[in-house]
């Protein structure tokens, strides 16, 4: 039976990779992004949706329930880190903004997808994507890493509550080569300089590490952070 996934913040970067990767891989893939989507594929949906509105999200859960009756897995990717957010200049604004998009955005579509996919799928699974600044803080993005420290409890709380019906485990990456990042251009001296793989990442190595833990063959894994991020933790 083909798996159902549902991607969000799809329509570029990781999300858009990540999609790419699922459909090669045989899925059935819900494209949702605030923006709207341009994909032409017999086997993707798109949908047009911002997950900071629950009215939207519970929108997206009842075409998702019409179209294909079931959620077996979800992709929570959809992310912002708007600038500025340095420690001595982030504004109100941007602080609410990220903690909106960033963690009660994430936390709504594990709260609403993961419980339907817990009531309609044999077998869930789920990924979350935080960032390496969210495993060592960083403080020219301070807000944002905070968010992405709280994706990796809300990882852990929400596979001990889905238990071994849903798999729920997160991708932390570095820098990464996506439309977020490319101010910085191709090779920005200042974080390869602290990687141990001296270079950008890609957003298909991103991918891969998803569809991995999305996978049967991660079966055994839950509750897990998977740094993906060229050793930039380890400097």
């Amino acid at each position: 039976m083909e798996k159902i996934c549902l991607v969000t913040g799809a329509k570029k970067g990781i999300g858009l990779a990540v999609s790419r990767k699922l459909l090669n891989a045989g899925y059935n893939v819900i494209m949702a992004d605030c923006e709207d989507i341009t994909f032409e594929n017999d086997k993707v949906a798109v949908f047009t949706g911002d997950i900071t509105k629950e009215k939207e999200m519970f929108e997206l859960k009842d075409f998702i329930v019409k179209t294909y009756g079931r959620l077996d897995c979800l992709v929570c990717n959809a992310g912002i880190i708007p600038t500025p957010c340095g420690i001595d200049d982030i504004t109100d604004e941007n602080i609410d903004k990220t903690i909106d998009v960033n963690l009660k955005g994430t936390f709504r579509c594990l709260r609403i997808f993961g419980n339907l996919i817990k009531e309609t799928s044999k077998q869930g699974s789920i990924v979350n994507l935080t960032s390496v600044d969210g495993i060592i803080g960083e403080p020219f993005a301070v807000i944002y890493s905070a968010t992405k420290a709280g994706i990796i409890s809300l990882t852990k709380s929400f596979a001990r509550k889905l238990g071994d019906k849903v798999r729920l485990n997160a991708v932390a990456p570095g820098l990464i080569d996506t439309p977020l990042t490319e101010s910085l251009g191709n090779d920005p001296s200042w974080t390869t300089d602290f990687s141990i793989i001296k270079r950008v990442g890609k957003p298909n190595e991103i991918a891969d590490a998803v569809e991995f833990l999305l996978s049967d063959k991660a079966t055994f894994i839950t509750g897990h952070v998977l740094t993906v991020d060229g050793g930039f933790n380890l400097k």
